[in-house]
């Protein structure tokens, strides 16, 4: 008995050893690539292939994941199946646990035929292990789970004031805006090619202070910040300042401000708003509103969605007597927009409150829900 628990106690001991005593590296979201392979390094400078082929369709980017062991990039050859070769520069040391940035594929969606790499690892380390991912354009393309294209956002009604890439472990940029591009009463991050976290953003005006809004977080390739509403009235910005950082296991991310003028909206000239509600996840979320006991009889009703994109998956409606009321409103709704005039049944009738179900859209940014009343 005491021989076999010893025999045991060896055994996990050399698996932790083997393991260099950590627990596995923390998998990168892989949601919507397509593993193309994976080839394990075997020397101080080792080539290795991997055949993609028609069959595997077309990829408009590519990353490359490092497992079990640090490793140093040296090359990497991609060819179509026009024989055009494509040498992107990712020449690198990359950790165990790390992708290298994400790599657009030149021109629009190409066939690959192989993928050829040139690499080697490192002097006291063990074996890496590399996996060759690929994105899909089309929608519901194999191994991409029926996901839409890479991420883009209805932009309409904004102005690109800059972009940037992260280029390190923690990094600082500045974007300069100037007098020239106007003035401006909101703004908006969009965050591409890879996860980040925002650990601090400055806006400075032409005229006042530094103004450092409270965006303090982790942002998923594909999403953006909730639109930021500037103090006061419209401003002219002179520079934005970065301080982000991009996430262990990630690329390099890359980052764009959107601005905005103020737009007249809809006339609610008439209207009583009865309440606002922030939506706080892409996943369905409940929200009532209750009304005041002296605000409470009205005969119509709107909704009104800002700052972001809103899938309403319901709406409910409890008047002083009856049933709460279900109105028709299962909808997809743009920033800015809002929903059909509601009548409420009968004559002027007394509200309770005013329940939602709803969610953010993927990528977007946090929704306003505004509830108006007549």
């Amino acid at each position: 008995m005491k021989l076999s628990l010893l025999i045991g106690l060896f055994a996990a001991v050399g698996a932790v050893a083997a393991g260099g005593g950590t627990a596995h590296a923390q998998r990168w979201d892989s949601t919507g690539w397509v593993k193309l392979g994976e080839r394990e390094v075997n020397g101080r400078v080792d080539h290795d292939r991997i055949t993609v082929g028609r069959h595997d369709g077309k990829f408009t980017k590519l990353t490359l994941y490092v497992e079990k062991s640090d490793l140093e990039l040296l090359d990497l050859e991609v060819t179509f199946a026009n024989n055009e070769r494509f040498h992107p520069e990712v020449r690198h040391v990359f950790r165990e646990g790390s992708r290298t940035r994400v790599i657009d594929l030149p021109g629009d969606e190409r066939t690959i035929k192989t993928i050829d790499l040139k690499y080697k690892n490192l002097p006291g380390g063990g074996r890496a292990r590399v996996e060759v991912w690929g994105w899909k354009a089309e929608p519901g393309g194999r191994g991409g789970g029926g996901r839409p294209a890479p991420f883009t956002w209805d932009s309409a009604g904004w102005t690109m004031l800059g972009e940037r890439d992260v280029n390190g472990r923690v990094d600082h940029d500045r974007i300069t805006v100037g007098r020239h591009e106007g003035r401006f009463s909101r703004l908006t991050l969009v965050v591409r090619d890879s996860d980040l976290e925002l650990i601090d953003f400055e806006i400075k005006f032409i005229r006042g202070p530094a103004w450092h809004p409270d965006v303090k977080h982790f942002f998923r390739e594909g999403q953006r910040t909730r639109v930021i509403d500037f103090p006061g009235d419209e401003r002219a910005i002179r520079y934005i300042d970065f301080k982000y950082r991009n996430l262990p296991g990630g690329g390099r991310a890359r980052v764009a401000v959107y601005g905005r003028r103020d737009n007249p909206g809809w006339e609610s000239r008439g209207w009583t708003m009865l309440g606002e509600q922030r939506v706080s996840s892409d996943r369905e979320d409940t929200d009532r509103i209750r009304v005041s006991r002296w605000e409470r009889r009205f005969r119509k009703l709107t909704v009104v969605v800002l700052d972001s994109d809103l899938e309403m998956i319901d709406m409910s409606i409890k008047l002083a007597r009856g049933e709460p009321f279900h109105p028709e409103v299962n909808a997809f709704f743009k920033e800015g927009t809002r929903t059909r005039v509601i009548d409420l049944p009968g004559d002027m009738r007394e509200i309770r409150w005013i329940e939602f179900r709803y969610r953010n859209l993927p990528g977007g940014g946090s929704a306003r829900v505004q509830v108006w009343a007549k």
